[in-house]
């Protein structure tokens, strides 16, 4: 097996090494596909095997580089994530130089954590996007030589939070870029880069994991019991990142907590979905609650796939399922997605996680009770 770090992925790593072994890695590249399918990790093991001091296809994990590679410390391989604006901070300062102590650390112990597992997302408080100096810090890099004499890699990771001002910087590197530097972006919204930066790399698409895969990673790197595992990948939704994220939690709990919740949301008790979200919001753990979100969210994609002859993750919840789409027929699911997806979005930019929850239970009301609410509000004005 070909780069045995990298979970699945065959087509891509096929596609790298063919172009490695023709000389004609490109100066950059955008790694396309959906969170957690392994563009980081593929953009690392490429960096890894490009500065093993074996020279193979294959890094050693021996030499000084694979060991420095490993450790997030090579000065030919850097990592460019969003990170939070210092006080005082100016474009022309360096990427950390107006941090405070406490948030440096942050920025370092997310580094570590990527650097022990690729497959792990970092997450830094306040930091919503790549900024300007991060960027410029790239191009002033890209003019000089190498520590190495070898290629530098940088991986501008989630480049989609890239301002306006980042990412026109970051055009003009693309334009001139550095004749010993290959950038790589990685993104899981394509559409959210600017046309001019995706015509100046070459678009490599990542496919979902398959469940296989998913189920052997976790039994393998993981240790999980294969039962367990079979059943989180299946509901992982061929996301390697989202099967980790899901054995953090109680996943069995949380899917009788998506049912309570849809319940309550469709039911006339205001004191009843109050409860249940003031129980979903105790902890004020916003990854705990993204990481239900995106159940529901699922939930309602099984609903939708199933209302139109198809096959459901849930397997075990498909009797409930069918009740639902049974039910509910005229129930706009469509709307009912994007809704979910857009409390997803705001609970991870810090809005006031009850009110989002409370929100979402009045919506999901009435996308899925239409009519029902309809007659309700004729009856109370007649």
């Amino acid at each position: 097996m070909i780069w045995p770090r990298i979970i699945g992925q065959d087509r891509v790593k096929h596609l790298l090494l063919s172009a490695m072994r023709k000389g004609k890695l490109p100066h950059a590249y955008l790694f396309v596909g959906n969170d957690g399918v392994g563009k980081d990790a593929v953009a690392l093991e490429l960096a890894r095997v490009l500065h093993c001091e074996k020279g193979g296809e294959e890094a050693c994990n021996e030499c000084p580089s694979c060991v420095k590679v490993d450790s997030m410390q090579h000065p030919d391989v850097k990592l460019v994530v969003a990170l939070p604006v210092g006080k005082g901070e100016k474009a022309d300062d360096q990427p950390l130089e107006k941090l405070s102590p406490d948030e440096i650390r942050l920025v370092q112990e997310q580094f570590k954590l990527k650097a022990e597992n690729p497959y792990c997302r970092i997450t830094i408080p306040k930091a919503t996007i790549i900024k300007i100096n991060s960027i410029r810090d790239i191009r002033r890099e890209s003019a000089l030589s190498t520590y190495s004499r070898r290629k530098r890699v940088i991986l501008i990771s989630r480049a989609d939070e890239m301002g306006d001002a980042a990412a026109n910087t970051l055009l003009k590197t693309l334009e001139e870029p550095g004749g010993n530097t290959m950038l790589i972006l990685t993104t899981s919204h394509r559409g959210a880069l600017a046309s001019t930066i995706i015509s100046r790399c070459q678009v490599v698409q990542f496919d979902p994991l398959t469940e296989t895969d998913i189920c052997a990673a976790l039994v393998d790197r993981n240790g999980v019991e294969r039962g367990q595992a079979s059943l989180v990948a299946r509901l992982a939704h061929g996301s390697y990142s989202k099967a980790l994220e899901l054995l953090q939690d109680d996943v069995t709990v949380q899917r009788q907590q998506v049912v309570a919740f849809v319940r309550a949301a469709l039911g006339s008790s205001v004191v009843a979905i109050t409860d249940v979200v003031e129980e979903l919001c105790a902890t004020k753990d916003r990854d705990v609650l993204v990481r239900f979100l995106n159940l529901v969210l699922m939930w309602f994609r099984d609903a939708l796939v199933l209302a139109q002859g198809g096959q459901v993750i849930n397997l075990d919840q498909q009797d409930d399922i069918k009740r639902f789409v049974s039910r509910f027929s005229q129930a706009d699911l469509i709307k009912t997605l994007a809704d979910v997806e857009r409390a997803i979005f705001l609970v991870e930019r810090n809005v006031y996680i009850n009110l989002v929850m409370l929100h979402l239970a009045v919506q999901l009301r009435s996308n899925i009770l239409p009519y029902m609410i309809s007659r309700q509000a004729e009856a109370a004005q007649s």
